[in-house]
C-alpha cells in the first residue's frame, strides 16, 4: 500500500506551470507558497503528552493542511521517533524501518508525503514522558 502524495517534482512542475501562467497572462510578478504553506499547516498543530511506560502516542488522522507528518518536541530536549501507521479499524500496517531525531522547539518532518485520512501514531524509542505538537 503506497501512502505517498504527488512527487515533489509534480508539485515543483505544477507550480512553474502556476507561475509561468500568472507572468505570463497578467504581466506582473512571481507568486511564491512557502512561508504561508507552512504557517497552515503549523496553524492546526495539536499539543499531546506521551505518558511514561508508554512507546506510543494516540492516534491522529492526516488532513490536507500539510503534506508531511510533523513533529516539534517541547519536552525533553530530544527524542528518537518514528511514525506507525494503521488502518481505520486501528490494525497496525507498517511502522517506518528508522527511528529519527526530533530536537526541543524545531519543526521535525518525519515522515514525508504521505496522503490524506492516513492513520498514525508516532513509536517513541523509549517509555519516558514526551511534550509535543504534531502537524499532519
Amino acid at each position: 500500500m503506497t501512502l505517498m502524495k504527488r512527487s515533489t517534482a509534480r508539485r515543483i512542475k505544477a507550480g512553474a506551470s502556476a507561475t509561468a501562467l500568472l507572468v505570463s497572462g497578467l504581466g506582473i510578478g512571481v507568486a511564491t507558497a512557502g512561508p504561508a504553506s507552512a504557517a497552515t499547516c503549523y496553524g492546526g498543530a495539536v499539543k499531546f503528552t506521551k505518558l511514561i511506560d508508554n512507546r506510543y502516542s494516540e492516534r491522529y488522522k492526516t488532513s490536507s493542511a500539510c503534506s508531511d507528518i510533523n513533529l516539534k518536541v517541547t519536552y525533553p530536549s530530544s527524542v528518537q521517533v518514528k511514525v506507525c501507521f494503521y488502518t481505520s479499524a486501528d490494525n497496525l500496517n507498517y511502522c517506518q524501518a528508522d527511528y529519527r531525531t526530533a530536537n526541543k522547539d524545531i519543526w521535525r518532518a518525519v515522515a514525508v508525503d504521505v496522503k490524506d485520512d492516513v492513520y498514525y501514531r508516532y513509536q517513541f524509542s523509549n517509555s519516558n514522558s514526551v511534550t509535543a505538537y504534531t502537524a499532519d
